[in-house]
């Protein structure tokens, strides 16, 4: 079970609902990437430390990099969010 500190919102699970089309639209769209993001949860790729670098380069070229460092706090999360989406 995740524990929330004081004053963050909460999510609604119906507004979760109204995103399922939208989902397996990305998901249609974007096999790939699916494909990527279960293998590493199925592989147990990450520990804590893991780096997590995402990068985007615009159709005009522009490009936008950010990463994080992976903590045990998100590795929990990552857990349960897993455990979620097997139910």
């Amino acid at each position: 079970m995740l524990n929330y500190p004081r004053g963050d919102k909460q999510m609604n699970p119906m507004n979760l609902l109204q995103l399922k089309p939208a989902w397996d639209q990305f998901r249609s769209n974007h096999p790939k990437l699916i494909q990527f993001i279960k293998a590493s949860a199925r592989e147990d790729v990450m520990d804590e430390g893991t780096l997590i670098e995402i990068n985007i380069k615009t159709s005009a070229g522009k490009s936008l990099s950010s990463n994080i460092r992976v903590r045990q706090s998100d590795l929990e999360f990552l857990r349960a969010l897993k455990d979620i989406a097997q139910d």
